[in-house]
């Protein structure tokens, strides 16, 4: 049977509370965008702005945290409330994974309430919602006996949130795209608890398959015309190998001794791929978090300069 501790809960339920608090109260109220709209239409945009978007963020929050605490806590008993000094662990991917995490929240949420005729205040004050939404999951590990709260991961959640706030403040747009890709590996097989026991605890706990990018076209950083195309871009990406265990010393110990991996690669900035279909720009926007696989050049701190036809 499935155990929530209610104390967690009580947390959670707050955090939560505290968001949606910000982004619905009249003091961050929306400006609606012509004057000329009518009393049916700014009726319905209030109606959809009080009850669609916490509904729907709600349920994916708790789904999403739920899945989680299911994924890494379920089977733990608590104890007390503790820091932990995680941050030479898994070669830091972890932490690369909760700044990805914080700034596609950030990003979702910036872009959720500029769809629904929020102001731009109220819309980059949102985008600090990856910090404090994965704040919950520092507590889940600070009562946990395995892990405890990190100092780290509070820095990575706050890195992300401020990759996309300070680039929407700056250019109004994102033109460093951070982006994610994962192709699963046979070390998942050997610690299931650990690494993953399917494809989506895979996802998210073997880190050996992860690999995060930086993508960017030149002509986004060009003012005068440039015949280069702003929908391709470069990519540079990081990802770490032969780990089966987080600390290095347990790796050499079990005779795994594992690498770093840089990359530099294409990739498509679907983003400036005008279209005027809400259907595609939808799938767009999904795909703007996501590394295409295109060939690339890598460095392996173990095997040297190598080539990949598709690097993922």
């Amino acid at each position: 049977m499935f155990y929530f501790n209610y104390s967690k809960v009580k947390i959670l339920a707050f955090f939560l509370f505290c968001y949606f608090l910000l982004i619905c109260f009249p003091s961050f109220s929306q400006k609606v965008k012509s004057e000329e709209d009518s009393i049916f239409k700014t009726t319905k945009i209030q109606k959809t702005k009080k009850w669609l978007l916490p509904t729907l963020t709600t349920t994916t929050y708790i789904g999403g945290m739920t899945f989680l605490y299911q994924s890494w806590y379920k089977n733990e008993n608590q104890t007390s409330f503790h820091f932990f000094n995680d941050n030479k662990q898994w070669n830091q991917l972890d932490k690369f994974g909760h700044t990805y995490t914080s700034y596609q929240l950030g990003k979702v949420s910036y872009y959720s309430l500029k769809k629904l005729n929020y102001s731009e205040k109220t819309a980059l004050w949102s985008s600090t919602a990856g910090f404090w939404l994965m704040l919950p999951i520092e507590i889940f590990d600070g009562f946990s006996p395995t892990y405890g709260a990190s100092y780290g991961d509070l820095i990575a959640n706050g890195t992300g949130s401020l990759l996309f706030l300070s680039q929407q403040i700056a250019f109004k747009e994102q033109r460093i795209q951070f982006k994610f890709s994962f192709f699963p590996t046979s070390l998942s097989d050997l610690r299931p608890n650990t690494l993953g026991e399917n494809l989506p605890t895979k996802i998210i706990k073997d880190y050996n398959g992860q690999t995060y990018w930086f993508s960017s076209s030149p002509s986004l950083w060009i003012n005068k015309q440039t015949k280069f195309p702003k929908w391709l871009a470069f990519s540079v990406g990081y990802g770490a190998n032969n780990m089966l265990y987080g600390s290095e010393n347990q790796n050499n110990e079990n005779g795994y001794q594992s690498s770093r991996t840089f990359y530099l690669s294409l990739d498509i900035n679907w983003s400036q791929i005008q279209t005027k279909r809400k259907g595609l720009q939808l799938l767009f926007g999904v795909f703007d978090g996501i590394k295409i696989p295109f060939p690339a050049l890598y460095y392996d701190t173990k095997k040297g300069f190598k080539g990949s036809i598709l690097a993922f």
